[in-house]
């Protein structure tokens, strides 16, 4: 069925497309769904095509072998897809085309997946260029489907996914669902965008970095400084940048599990559970270093922090350079972390080598870091990864107490942190924040429900109270109210559960412990 044609939007050839499969990545995975009232979507599937359709066509791409199986008739089939695509365009996303194979994977048909019947025929058809487009679904035949025409792969953990992660050929990337698939698709196309305004960008970052330079590039958590991790005096540099201490130990980002035996001396059974599930993400392993691993980038401890980070931009950086990448984030110590590029050049321009541009950073605020070189693993620093997703793999987490004064074991773990050059403090659950006579209050709110009143500025992090969407924001909105010269700013705390544990963390740290009150 063809969406397309009455749109007014000019339509260049060679443009990119996302292909997507319906069932597990867009809709629950029912079993052969019959009648339209069967159908329930993701709860991120219409944002996440919305935020899509601005910048690639859609289309879907579905095997249904029930029909060659007479469990649902061809009839039936083609209602549920059409419900499908009327549902998304009730909520402003338009399906292109799609595309159904009803066979038998024994019929030997050309259109089943992960044959590129469909996709070679829709690029013919609306002049997509395939090499600039991407796949995304929840079974290894969809990336071995984009592979096969040089699409990128998205491979998400909804649906079948975990069942068949391991049977996932490498190549495409895995991410937890459409949300995180979309946030991929978009930067791929931001660093495409980059690439074609400064061509060979990314190779001159790697050489730079190669020979002892420093750059400054996106992750999906923050922006970091990056120094190739095996050159101390590029390391260094970036202490002398950030004007960090050399106490607190710095992230390693690696492109490949391939470069985790260049750092580190085993990895338990554990870790390999979680790099399984969380890598690429916002997840820091802590493990025992390797021992050329340079004592500066562990700050003299005998373990090592790594990371493989979920951006595309980084992901590709590392791999020019070959090595991994030491990487705090880019930003005077202390303060608040970079989610954009031109939070960077502002306060370090003038330090470093090089910024490369990838947009906004998706998650925004750092990674979780465990430690697992003991049992049970700790929690060293909460972060974009959940702590109750951790303990369903490994079981109990330990904790550290929060703004603990122990030795520092992990970036992010000093009592201040995160800080705005304004004077900070985190709501104590008074019923008002009261500006004192001819004082400039600012507030940080959770939703929109808080801080209505006569203040002189006020930043929401989610309307709906949505915590994905606060901890994006986190970090602009707090840079945002530090611009404009308030007296004081006061932050409303958010549920502290998932990812409110990592933002209640750093709104304390950057206050530093102190709270406001009333009057």
């Amino acid at each position: 069925m063809d969406e397309s044609k009455t749109s007014s939007e000019a339509r260049l050839p060679g443009q990119s497309a996302v292909f997507l499969d319906r069932d597990g990545t867009l809709i629950e995975d029912r079993g052969h769904l019959r009648d339209p009232r069967e159908v329930v979507f993701f709860d991120e599937t219409v944002e996440a095509l919305r935020r899509l359709q601005a910048h690639a066509r859609l289309f879907i791409v579905t095997n249904q072998s029930g029909v060659g199986k007479g469990l649902v008739t061809a009839e039936e089939a083609a209602r549920v897809n059409a419900f499908v695509v009327e549902h998304l365009r009730r909520h402003g996303v338009l399906v292109t085309a799609v595309y159904c194979c009803p066979h038998r994977r024994e019929d030997g048909c050309d259109c089943i997946k992960p044959k590129p019947y469909f996709l070679q025929a829709a690029a013919r058809e609306y002049d997509l260029d395939l090499r600039r487009s991407f796949v995304i679904g929840d079974h290894p035949s969809d990336v071995d489907l984009a592979l096969g025409v040089g699409a990128g792969a998205l491979y998400v953990l909804t649906g079948h996914g975990l069942k068949h992660r391991s049977e996932a050929p490498p190549g495409g990337v895995v991410v937890p669902g459409i949300r995180e698939a979309s946030e991929w698709v978009l930067a791929c196309l931001e660093m495409w965008r980059q690439e074609m305004r400064f061509p060979g960008l990314l190779h001159s970052a790697a050489v730079m970095l190669r020979r002892g330079g420093i750059v400054a590039f996106p992750t999906e958590t923050v922006y970091g400084l990056g120094a190739m991790v095996f050159d101390e005096q590029a390391v260094a540099r970036v202490f002398e940048a950030k004007q960090r201490p050399r106490f607190d130990p710095l992230i390693v980002h690696i492109s490949g599990i391939e470069q985790l035996g260049l750092l580190v001396e085993r990895v338990p059974e554990a870790a390999r559970v979680l790099i399984s599930r969380f890598w690429p993400g916002p997840l820091t392993l802590i493990l025992p270093k390797a021992a050329g691993v340079p004592d500066l980038v562990t700050a003299g401890l005998p373990t090592v922090a790594v990371r493989m980070p979920r951006h595309p931009m980084a992901l590709a950086l590392i791999r020019q350079v070959g090595l991994p990448v030491a990487a705090p984030s880019a930003n005077p110590f202390g303060r608040t972390s970079p989610t954009a590029a031109h939070h960077v050049r502002g306060p370090l321009g003038g330090r470093i080598d090089l910024v490369l541009d990838g947009g906004a950073c998706s998650v925004g605020i750092e990674s979780t870091i465990l430690s697992l070189c003991g049992d049970p693993p700790v929690l060293l620093r909460p972060g974009g990864v959940a702590v109750e997703e951790i303990e369903a793999l490994v079981g109990p987490v330990a904790r550290t107490p929060p703004l603990s004064s122990a030795p520092v074991s992990a970036p992010g773990m000093l009592p201040r942190h995160y800080a705005p050059r304004t004077p900070f403090q985190v709501w104590d659950g008074s019923e008002t924040v009261c500006a004192h006579p001819g004082e400039r209050v600012g507030v940080l709110a959770f939703k929109k429900t808080f801080g209505a009143g006569p203040y002189a500025a006020r930043q929401v992090l989610s309307e709906d109270g949505d915590l994905r969407e606060a901890a994006a924001n986190l970090f602009g909105a707090l840079r945002r109210l530090d611009e404009q010269g308030l007296d004081r700013i006061v932050a409303e705390p958010v549920p502290n559960v998932g990812l409110g544990c990592a933002i209640n963390d750093r709104l304390a740290r950057a206050a530093g412990g102190t709270c406001a009150k009333d009057g």
